[in-house]
């Protein structure tokens, strides 16, 4: 049992470095820039150990060393180490083989109904100065592990890894599930998710605060505003401040009636990147059609499963896309977004690339499919 505890804290304290190199591998002759800001440290250390590994700061070396916290670091040790190798360390191969240069130049990536997705959008674009997500999930804050007590902290952490199963086995969040996960009477929202995917690749947080557009107009309900979240955070390889926003809303048309700042919010980032994948192919519809305007008209370069933006809308806005794995069927809740002009492009094509990891839904079957799109007009 030693043996297996000691494997178990190398794996965890190794994995910082293993994250680091993921997600800088590409940046080592980046210019040098001006020194980063000040960490938090207390928020820093929280984000490292609800990601189960260790903090060297000196006020939770109390709650390192709960037995509780102990199981915890156990447990997803091996977990994080089988996703890196498995999963993390390919896409990363693939990024820097394919993206290239788009990872430097990214200046904003937008990542609608993230939920609390930081890991893969890092993985994936480690160096823009903004990232913005949002989705239905709450935002949450920061835990106060400090305040807890030792069976409130053990049952907080549980929450935590229950939260954080289906990431490390299917590499996305099921909104479902997180309806009840990121529900329970001590864990809510998004931010302790995002803090422990901040905390594997040892990320440094100087500040978590609220956002939100301001108070409602006139006959708006409050509940029906948009609430959310800034992260300000930096990692010393990239040397940079960098944000991330994330947004609480309903981004149908008819519930942006209550945010009508939303898609300026949105539209203001122009030449953006674009992230998309399991997204339950909600920009399929017509309901969402205000926020796919958006993104069509600010995305230079758009990375994405068949949940995102239906090709056909792809092709008559100019985006040349580039097509990865294979075009699979829709799994069984949404047979309705089947394209039966991408069928036609991924068995027609001469030039569709291998997609060595799986992506989205189709995780378990090796039926994975990505498109690349660069919107030619944009990036001329």
């Amino acid at each position: 049992m030693r043996t297996m505890r000691n494997i178990a804290r190398r794996l965890t304290e190794s994995l910082a470095f293993f994250a680091l190199a993921w997600s800088c591998a590409a940046l080592a002759n980046a210019p040098a820039t001006s020194p980063p800001p000040v960490a938090d440290a207390r928020i820093t250390s929280i984000a490292r150990l609800l990601a189960g590994v260790t903090s060297d700061y000196p006020e939770h070396a109390q709650i390192g060393a709960l037995p509780a916290w102990q199981t915890h670091r156990a447990t997803l040790a091996p977990q994080w180490d089988r996703l890196r190798r498995e999963r993390l360390g390919v896409i990363e191969e693939w990024r820097t083989e394919v993206l290239g240069a788009d990872v430097a130049r990214c200046r904003t990536l937008l990542y609608p109904f993230s939920g609390p997705d930081f890991l893969n959008a890092y993985l994936l674009f480690p160096r823009c100065d903004t990232y913005v997500f949002f989705g239905l999930e709450k935002p949450g804050t920061v835990p106060s592990l400090e305040g807890m007590s030792r069976d409130e902290t053990g049952l907080y952490l549980g929450e935590m890894r229950s939260a954080l199963r289906d990431m490390l086995e299917r590499n996305y969040f099921i909104t479902s599930r997180m309806a009840q996960q990121l529900q329970t009477p001590r864990l809510k929202g998004v931010v302790p998710l995002v803090l422990a995917s901040m905390g594997l690749f040892d990320v440094r947080v100087t500040a978590v605060e609220p956002f939100d557009f301001g108070p409602p107009a006139a006959g708006v309900a409050p509940k029906h505003r948009a609430t959310g979240v800034k992260i300000t955070f930096f990692h010393p390889q990239v040397g940079k401040p960098q944000t991330l926003y994330y947004l609480s809303l309903d981004a149908t048309d008819r519930a942006l009636a209550a945010n009508p700042e939303f898609l300026p919010f949105l539209a203001q980032f122009k030449g953006t990147s674009t992230f998309i994948k399991s997204a339950s192919y909600l920009l399929h519809g017509n309901e969402f059609a205000g926020t796919r305007k958006v993104l069509l008209d600010t995305t230079e370069l758009l990375v994405q499963d068949d949940t995102g933006i239906p090709y056909r809308y792809l092709r008559t806005h100019g985006f040349e896309v580039r097509l990865f794995g294979r075009y699979a069927r829709p799994i069984r809740d949404f047979n309705y977004g089947y394209q039966s002009d991408l069928a036609t492009a991924y068995r027609t094509s001469s030039n569709v690339a291998e997609l060595p990891f799986p992506f989205g839904y189709h995780w378990q079957e090796r039926r994975s499919g990505l498109m690349l799109a660069r919107n030619s007009l944009k990036s001329s």
